[in-house]
Order: C-alpha cells, then sequence, then structure tokens
C-alpha cells in the first residue's frame, strides 16, 4: 500500500496482504485503496456500509480513514470462513469503529431497514460482480441524502455487470468511473 495509508506500517496489516497475494483472495488494489480513501477524506462519511469484505483489507483500511473524525463502518461479508478472518484482523488491528456481520447484504439491509437504522452517507459495493445491480437496488432506501456509492473493479468486470449498467442506464443514474488502476476503473454515484 502506498505510504499515505496508515496501516501501511503494521505488521498485521501487511501480513493481510501477503495473505491474499499467496491466497489468491481478491482484495482492493493499491490504488483503488489510495483514491478511496480520498474519497472519504473528502467527503467525511459518519455512518458507512461496506458489501463485500472478504479477509478485511478495505475494511481495515476504510475503517481506519473513518475513525479521523468519528465515523462508523458496518461490513457484511457472505462467507463464512472469510468472514470470520476478517474478523480476527479487525481486532488485532485494533479498529473498534468496525461491526462486521456474516450473510447475504441484501438479506440483511432489508432487516437494518425494517428496525429502523440510521441510513448511511456511503456504501462501497466490492461483492459478486454479478449482483452489483441487487445490491444497488436494495441500498437505495437506506442512503442519507448527498450520499455516494463506490464500486470497486467496475471496468475489469463490466462484463459481468452488464445488468447494473443497463439499470444506471434506465434510471438514468449519473455515475463516473475513474480509471485510477490501469486499465481497471472505479465507478462513483452521487445521489442528490
Amino acid at each position: 500500500m502506498p505510504n499515505s495509508l496508515p496501516l501501511i506500517e503494521n505488521t498485521h496489516f501487511v501480513n493481510m496482504l501477503a495473505l491474499a497475494q499467496r491466497e489468491r483472495i481478491p482484495v482492493i488494489s493499491t490504488r483503488n485503496a489510495a483514491f478511496l480513501r480520498a474519497l472519504l477524506l473528502q467527503r467525511r462519511p459518519m455512518h458507512m456500509l461496506e458489501i463485500g469484505s472478504a479477509i478485511g483489507v478495505s475494511t481495515a483500511l476504510i475503517a481506519d480513514t473513518l475513525s479521523a473524525w468519528g465515523g462508523q463502518l458496518i461490513s457484511t461479508e457472505i462467507s463464512i470462513p472469510t468472514h470470520a478472518i476478517a474478523q480476527i484482523n479487525m481486532a488485532a488491528l485494533g479498529l473498534g469503529n468496525v461491526q462486521c456481520f456474516c450473510g447475504d447484504a441484501r438479506d440483511w439491509l432489508i432487516r437494518w431497514a425494517e428496525e429502523g437504522k440510521p441510513t448511511f452517507d456511503c456504501i462501497f459495493i466490492d461483492a459478486h460482480k454479478n449482483q452489483t445491480h441487487s445490491f444497488y437496488e436494495v441500498c437505495l432506501p437506506m442512503l442519507s441524502p448527498n450520499a455516494l456509492i463506490i464500486v470497486d473493479d467496475a471496468w475489469l468486470f463490466r462484463a459481468k455487470m452488464r445488468d447494473f449498467y443497463a439499470m444506471l442506464t434506465k434510471k438514468m443514474q449519473a455515475y463516473s468511473l475513474h480509471f485510477v488502476d490501469g486499465a481497471d476503473a472505479t465507478l462513483v454515484i452521487k445521489i442528490a
């Protein structure tokens, strides 16, 4: 990770990155992580949701960034083994501003809304690319005014995300693609 990211010198975080590389666990790229961090520093969300934590690399980066202004992160992961690893990693890193939940984010969000829980200022989607459209749909009612939706790897996996792009076109939802990582892009939607 770039030196501008506070976790770069944390031994446990470095070990997380090594595990991800060794086991071929998909995690956020260095450049996308720096871009995400810059967006968060600019917007300073107080309540953020992450859909798809894997072992917690992006979770740690987000939670660490949000901690600077007291922001809170909720992270969801559908895989029981990777969710367990993410929880262990958050504890080892001492990140107390993140709650990790295991299960399908769509089901979790429906329950969250039914219980009248707070809305989110920012949502980061980095889960099953062929389901991005359904994650987006279920997130919409849970967004605060002027919220941000960020989708990782939105160009590299665009073929798997065909339904998502078609839905954005049908809804005439504006978005921007940021090619900060070579041939891949991060997609950003600003909700009015």
